[in-house]
């Protein structure tokens, strides 16, 4: 949910759809391709052996902190270069499941122990092995509150102990049944004890090492690279060396992949994919992110629970998924899509009913302010269309990647448009971490509270049984309809460009990239 950067404010009630915007974006295109030198992804081209000696994925978001713990721990492209570097004891497959990593097998011999069976063929990249006690190491890691880790009151109220059994089992007690704890430790990458240990956390996240498919080798501004792991465990890497290149403007992320200059370009506008010529292409999966518009309960006008729901009613999301992302997007009425558990079919969830809902947005006087980062330029300008045509008085704000982070995370943003990967697949991924009280202000950017949530969060993340989940979701998406706090929006397909000649990837509705089959043709 991170990171903008800094572009021309648009006008209030500037064109909602995205014709105008996608005119501009085309301009900027044609001028950077034809700046553009001949491609930089020839020279890097499969040899005979069929490996490629660079793969060159451009992203639009600035990659944070490597440590999995420190924060700021980033979003989904942070977690596009972890996965490089690091494993996990669980990894989420493309059906949102988790499926074993460094940990083969697991099994419950009762309902609040875990066993967890690791593989016994895992070094790390500088030779340390990976056992069971490195695993607790992490677990305890996380768990500390001194390190502040971003996963750790989630984790700290399903975990009672962490043990180990000889060189390669783990045993996790929990205090109660704990069904989503699968999904939360598939997002736990696991570090070296004895490196993180000798070198600081400091150097450590300056100079990552990990048991994954690719090596740190360096790191700029606005690029990482990464070498192949000839001993990786999973099998040599076809790729000898990955780059992660940092390119916010789409139309220059378009304009190095034609170019040649990347392979992969992440986060390519719907109304921009059927434009890709020229040795590249659109490819796309299902997605797994939601935007939603979020208000400050504590900041007027959003204090009055009136007014929030008065935006709620004035979003028309069908319209944004049909016009804006031209199907391939679906329109949410609830924080949840349909392949979520928790998702509720049946509930009422917003409705787009602008009246009366204008008179109360025209009451409102002041010009709000939404806080936003410059990759959703375009959504954000297509719901403030939506909000100044009922009547509301919008300034679109962008900021720096930092200056977002804090005016969010500090509460001094009036209003935001955000959006959040919810590749764990549960309801708790939103509801947990965005408005759970004992999460104190990590996330809780709205910050909303609500006892009754709580108590139903907590109620629904300590029961096994699937239909009293489901009716503990039911009234969480009733709460959150009512009070308002977000409106949802979309979730869009994960759309990305890519090199004709790029062989052995696709995209996962999880935006995780999985490359060790990765390679270009001829």
């Amino acid at each position: 949910m991170k990171l903008p950067r800094p572009g021309r404010r648009p006008r209030p009630g500037h064109r909602p759809a995205g014709r105008s915007v996608t005119a501009v974006l085309l301009t900027s295109l044609l001028a950077l391709t034809a700046a553009c030198s001949s491609a930089s992804g020839t020279d890097d081209a499969t040899g005979n052996d069929g490996e490629t000696a660079l793969l060159t994925i451009g992203q639009a978001d600035k990659v944070m902190n490597l440590d999995p713990v420190q924060p700021p721990t980033g979003g989904r492209e942070t977690r596009a270069v972890k996965r490089q570097i690091f494993d996990a004891l669980v990894v989420q497959g493309r059906d949102l499941v988790p499926a074993p990593q460094l940990a083969r097998s697991w099994s419950n011999p009762d309902e609040l122990t875990w066993v967890f069976t690791l593989r016994d063929d895992v070094t790390f990249h500088d030779g340390e092995k990976f056992t069971a006690a490195t695993a607790k190491f992490n677990l305890d890691r996380i768990l500390d509150p001194k390190n502040n880790a971003s996963w750790q009151t989630q984790l700290a109220a399903l975990v009672a102990e962490v043990s180990v059994k000889g060189d390669h089992e783990l045993v996790i007690k929990t205090k109660a049944p704990a069904p989503t704890l699968l999904t939360i430790l598939a997002f736990q990458e696991i570090v070296p004890q004895q490196y993180l240990e000798k070198v600081g956390a400091a150097e450590f996240n300056a100079k990552p090492i990990g048991t994954g498919p690719y090596k740190f080798v360096s790191r700029t501004e606005d690029r990482i690279i990464l070498e192949r792991n000839d001993d990786y465990w999973g099998g040599k890497p076809k790729a000898r060396q990955l780059a992660f290149q940092t390119i916010p403007d789409v139309a220059a992320r378009i304009a190095a992949l034609q170019a040649g200059e990347i392979n992969i370009a992440d986060k390519i506008p719907t109304d921009l994919a059927d434009t890709l010529t020229g040795g590249v292409k659109a490819v796309s999966a299902s997605g797994t992110r939601i935007y939603f518009l979020a208000m400050n309960v504590t900041a007027a006008p959003f204090t009055d629970v009136g007014v929030r729901q008065a935006v709620g009613s004035v979003i028309n999301t069908e319209e944004l998924a049909k016009s804006l992302y031209k199907g391939r997007a679906q329109a949410l009425n609830q924080p949840a899509f349909p392949q979520m558990f928790g998702y509720q079919k049946q509930a009422a969830g917003f409705s787009f009913a602008p009246q009366p809902a204008t008179a109360t947005l025209k009451s409102v006087g002041a010009p709000v302010t939404v806080d936003i980062k410059q990759s959703d330029l375009t959504l954000a300008q297509a719901v403030v269309g939506q909000l100044t045509s009922a009547g509301l008085k919008v300034k679109l704000q962008p900021l720096e990647d930092e200056a977002f982070n804090e005016a969010i995370s500090t509460g001094r943003s009036q209003a935001y448009l955000g959006s959040w990967g919810v590749a764990e697949g549960d309801l708790d991924a939103i509801v947990g971490r965005h408005f759970w009280g004992q999460r104190g202000d990590d996330s809780r950017y709205t910050n909303y509270e609500s006892a009754a949530l709580d108590a139903l969060i907590e109620h629904a993340r300590g029961t096994a049984d699937q239909p009293t989940r489901l009716a503990d979701y039911a009234k969480v998406i009733d709460l959150l309809v009512r009070d308002a706090p977000w409106r949802p929006l979309v979730t869009p397909d994960e759309m990305y460009g890519v090199s004709s000649s790029l062989q052995g990837w696709e995209p996962s509705p999880t935006g995780i990239y999985h490359l060790t089959e990765a390679y270009l043709a001829g």
